[in-house]
């Protein structure tokens, strides 16, 4: 088999494949049959600002209730982020003892407020990583397009200031230039962006006229944008790349690769094959086609078909629009 062996953020995995956050990588059970399967790197399931925040308002109303004012008065000084969910904290340190491969926490937040507290917290608790997964509809139309970066970029700044271990940002296509942002992120410091969050989609149930849960698994073909971004992004960032949604075959993997992902994160397609068989099949689909092609290592085809930060592009931009429209 040839070497599959990658660097990601600074941390060595056996392959380029990750498990995204899911349902999947919340429990101990899953996290060990990942590991199993050989998966690369393991990020843990999002813990949600909502969540601390709700935790925070039951501590209050309990110091309330014992109207201890000296107490409360304390502890409210950097209460959001300092009590914090003991049960995420804990599962990874449990996740750290229980497989040996790199684990990821996951914040999903919008606000910069107490933010780099909680990070503190998971990197003490032992995570090899920290993925930053930004996901905000800014629905009241006050605030401008800009003014949103700005936002997402404050909350990036302010943890990657406050932890040492390496900090990656999961962003949504919703920007108005991918490229201007993705290069601010690389300039705060992170070592990785990751593309393209899939966002959960409202469920509007016709005959209760009510709004429900849906589970939007990606498709095959919905890795094309993101492949086209990581050959537009390759060479514009010294940040890591990595990509998910899409990512269900070994092709998906080699393609991001070829364009200039360090890794792919799995998601959709571990609903489908909930044994994890697809890990080991990937890898070893990614083996017999690099041995095909005479490649020994990924480092070797990463990247060959990104587009040059200046020169002759390769087609991912306009022109490939225009070339093909223009041959029917």
């Amino acid at each position: 088999m040839q070497n599959l062996e990658v660097r990601y953020m600074g941390l060595s995995l056996s392959s380029p494949l990750v498990a995204a956050a899911s349902p999947f990588t919340g429990n101990l059970d899953s996290i060990r049959a990942l590991a199993d399967a050989g998966i690369g790197a393991i990020v843990l399931r999002s813990i949600f600002e909502e969540q601390i925040r709700a935790d925070v308002q039951d501590m209050e109303s309990a110091l309330d209730l014992e109207q201890h004012a000296e107490v409360y008065d304390y502890l409210r000084a950097d209460l959001p982020m300092q009590i914090g969910p003991e049960r995420y904290l804990q599962l990874i340190r449990d996740a750290k003892q229980a497989v040996d491969v790199p684990i990821i926490g996951s914040i999903n937040c919008i606000s910069a407020g107490q933010w780099p507290s909680f990070a503190r917290k998971v990197e003490v608790a032992g995570a090899d990583a920290l993925e930053l997964n930004v996901y905000d509809i800014p629905v009241a139309g006050l605030e401008a397009g800009a003014d949103v970066e700005e936002r997402h970029l404050e909350v990036v700044r302010a943890v990657c200031e406050t932890v040492k271990i390496p900090v990656a940002v999961k962003i949504g296509q919703q920007y108005s230039s991918i490229s201007h942002f993705v290069r601010q992120l690389d300039a705060c410091g992170v070592q990785s962006v990751v593309l393209f969050n899939r966002f959960f989609q409202p469920q509007i149930n016709l005959q209760s006229l009510t709004l429900g849960k849906g589970v939007n698994l990606s498709h095959p073909g919905d890795a094309g944008v993101v492949i086209r971004w990581l050959a537009i992004l390759r060479n514009q960032v010294q940040c890591d790349l990595a990509m998910t949604t899409g990512v269900h075959a070994y092709g998906d993997v080699l393609r991001g690769i070829v364009a200039g992902a360090n890794v792919a994160q799995l998601c959709s397609v571990l609903y489908e094959k909930e044994d994890f068989s697809c890990i080991e099949q990937m890898k070893t689909d990614i083996s017999a086609w690099m041995a095909e092609k005479g490649y020994e290592s990924i480092d070797q085809f990463r990247g060959v078909l990104s587009e040059p930060a200046d020169g002759p592009m390769h087609g991912f931009s306009r022109a490939q629009y225009v070339t093909t429209l223009l041959a029917q």
